[in-house]
């Protein structure tokens, strides 16, 4: 029983190793381009390229294409190498070589559609029944529901009704990316033809010493050259601008542009906005294409959490001033890693404190840092207290003066108030409180702006939406205070209110307890005067 059921187990996995692999060889030949309308008459010009994608060369013996109602034409004695293309010429008669394949005329009775059709590529001749499990690749353009089409889908390889945009007379259509094909329509553009338009003859037939029109173009068209711009440093929800119109071609050939944006997104435009979901690290490709060659440049997009600020911070204690700390908060509702941001005082002052290596904040939770480890010292005169990004740019900055004694400096939705200090919780704001200072700087809303050479590699610089100043930041005028001396103000007169109100609070706490008390009690008087009068 137990050889019986390890024969059985191993029949399984080798029956399903061998179905994986054979798949996966045969998803390596793609069709890469077809010209299907051509200029003036089709007959003898039309034809349709594969390509092996794959590691190891690939025999395509017995293959078949079919193109048109009834036309099939089986590859001969073939393999395909690999990275290498294949010219299959529709109704075109010529030599075969390891470039060019040529079905002929003879049982080949009609062109290609010249608005809508399709190809199929089968690893031998189809039926109804067998079609699905013997479809290698296949596109449909102009309309959907064509020849094959339902075979295709029932083997995952496209969507029903989904077609590719039929092209104008005279241009190919060809995937976007040699041998990257996804089975969508979005895989392809239209192209300008990369096979000679013109019938085979005995002299323009590509032997050994002469190479093909294809070969040809390859080697005499310079590459293009692909300009994605500068890293970006940018912040979490913040409109991007991508540009790579700075991107060109030797020749000024027409460039198709693919971006992959790094978390999962492609985008064909040359130029547009973008904005990330998630703080992270972004490597961003832009690939041209010019009809003939391709070429790609990449860039970092590194995305901050704006959630992070400065909440709260004690520059001038009572004691020593040993006992002076920054508290930050994280608003958001993740996690977040602030590795390699910064803790400093004014420009010129204290050695900025730099977050250690794998240091996360919780959600709407407070990180207090005593001068103690951060080494960051604040006057007592005046001063700021700066967050910056790992890079060292100044993400937010609160400026003070002469700040009071044992008080610290609290954030509100007004700005900065002088507060009772309240290290990793959330802040005691009294109404009224003093403000600080009269003026307080935000990071404000930033956009990238850049000047560079196409090949140089930069941080992008920063500056404001709307700001009067050069810094980066905005100022927010607070009011007058009211205040008539130091000391005494209406602070003092905040504290005295809001201690009345607790007083006021506890009386109505200890007259709601001596009521309800008072009614427990008369329930429980009620009760033993039942009982006594039943024992009667």
């Amino acid at each position: 029983m137990q050889r019986l059921l390890l024969k059985t187990t191993i029949f399984v996995v080798l029956f399903f190793v061998s179905f994986f692999i054979s798949h996966s060889v045969f998803a390596a030949v793609v069709i890469n381009e077809v010209l299907y309308d051509a200029t003036g008459t089709d007959t003898g010009k039309e034809y349709i390229i594969l390509y092996n994608n794959g590691d190891e060369a690939i025999n395509l013996t017995g293959y078949e294409l079919n193109a048109v109602s009834g036309d099939y034409y089986v590859l001969p004695n073939f393999s395909l190498n690999a990275k290498s293309f294949v010219v299959i010429h529709w109704r075109a008669e010529g030599t075969n070589s390891q470039t060019d394949l040529y079905t002929g005329t003879s049982g080949f009775d009609a062109n290609m559609g010249d608005t809508s059709g399709w190809v199929a590529l089968f690893k031998s001749h189809p039926t109804t029944s067998t079609a699905k499990d013997l479809i290698v690749d296949y596109l449909e353009y102009g309309a959907g529901g064509k020849t094959w089409e339902s075979a295709a889908v029932n083997a995952g390889i496209w969507t029903a009704g989904n077609f590719i945009v039929d092209a104008d007379s005279g241009k190919a259509i060809k995937l976007k990316i040699d041998g990257q094909d996804n089975n969508s329509p979005d895989d392809w553009m239209t192209i300008e033809p990369t096979v000679s338009a013109s019938p085979p003859t005995e002299e323009n037939t590509p032997t050994k010493s002469q190479p093909s029109d294809k070969e040809n173009a390859s080697t005499s068209n310079q590459p293009p050259i692909a300009d994605a711009g500068n890293d970006i440093l940018a912040f979490l929800g913040q409109e991007i601008n991508f540009n790579g119109t700075q991107s060109s071609d030797p020749e000024n050939d027409e460039l198709a542009f693919s971006w992959n944006m790094g978390d999962g997104r492609l985008i064909e435009k040359p130029a547009f906005t973008y904005k990330y979901l998630y703080p992270g690290t972004y490597l961003v490709s832009l690939t041209v294409y010019d009809g003939k060659n391709y070429a790609t440049d990449t860039i970092t997009v590194k995305i901050q959490p704006v959630q992070i600020n400065i909440n709260e911070f004690l520059p001038n204690p009572s004691e020593q001033d040993q006992d002076e700390w920054i508290e930050i908060f994280n608003n958001s509702g993740s996690i977040t890693d602030i590795s390699g941001w910064q803790l400093d005082d004014g420009e010129g002052g204290s050695k900025p404190f730099v977050f250690p290596q794998n240091t996360f904040i919780a959600p709407k939770s407070y990180l207090v840092f005593p001068k103690q480890i951060t080494g960051v010292a604040l006057n007592n005169d005046k001063d700021s207290v700066r967050l910056l990004l790992p890079e060292g740019i100044v993400f937010q900055e609160i400026k003070y003066e002469n700040p009071p004694r044992g008080k610290s400096s609290a954030k509100t939705d007004e700005g900065f108030v002088w507060s009772m200090p309240t290290p990793g919780a959330a802040n005691l704001v009294i109404v009224n409180s003093e403000p600080n200072p009269k003026n307080i700087i935000y990071q404000n809303n930033i956009v990238p702006q850049t000047t560079k050479s196409p090949s140089q590699k930069q941080l992008i610089q920063y500056a404001p939406v709307e700001s009067n100043t050069d810094t980066g930041y905005k100022k927010i005028a607070m009011p007058e205070t009211g205040q008539t001396e130091a000391g005494g103000s209406q602070l003092a007169m905040a504290q005295k209110s809001v201690v009345a109100g607790f007083a006021s609070t506890n009386l109505i706490y200890i007259l709601i307890l001596i009521v309800f008390s008072g009614l427990m009690i008369g329930l429980l008087l009620i009760k033993i005067r039942k009982r006594k009068k039943a024992s009667l």
